[in-house]
């Protein structure tokens, strides 16, 4: 749920991914190789990225719409700094308009409808 929500957490093991202090780091896929650093007391990292403060937010939202009670609009601003009605306003309103999603006063979620299409509808939020 943390990761789903935006917090921040380690990768550990061959492929893993990690997102800590802005920066998102993706762990050797190759076992060997991976152990081979851990052996010579470096970090088995194959690669990072920082991301814009614009861009995780965008990810946050895309993640925390799989969860049933998708975004409370003050939740997202406290975990992000950004408003997901005014970022994502025609996103939220295209979701909407095919029955994916449902938005009042206090939250946007998507439908069961929508959740059976989660993929989809999250791509839309990745900036």
């Amino acid at each position: 749920m943390n990761y789903w929500r935006g917090g921040s957490y380690h990768g550990l093991g061959p492929s893993a991914s990690g997102y800590v202090r802005g920066v998102r780091t993706k762990n050797w896929s190759n076992t060997q190789l991976y152990c081979e650093q851990l052996e010579k007391g470096k970090r088995a990292i194959e690669s990072s990225e920082e991301l814009s403060p614009l861009r995780r937010a965008g990810e946050i939202a895309a993640f925390g719409l799989r969860m049933n009670a998708g975004w409370p609009f003050a939740d997202f601003k406290r975990t992000t700094d950004f408003d997901l009605r005014n970022e994502w306003a025609s996103e939220m309103d295209q979701l909407a308009e095919r029955g994916w999603a449902s938005r009042n006063a206090e939250k946007f979620q998507l439908t069961h409808q929508g959740l059976r299409f989660a993929d989809s509808a999250a791509a839309m939020f990745l900036r």
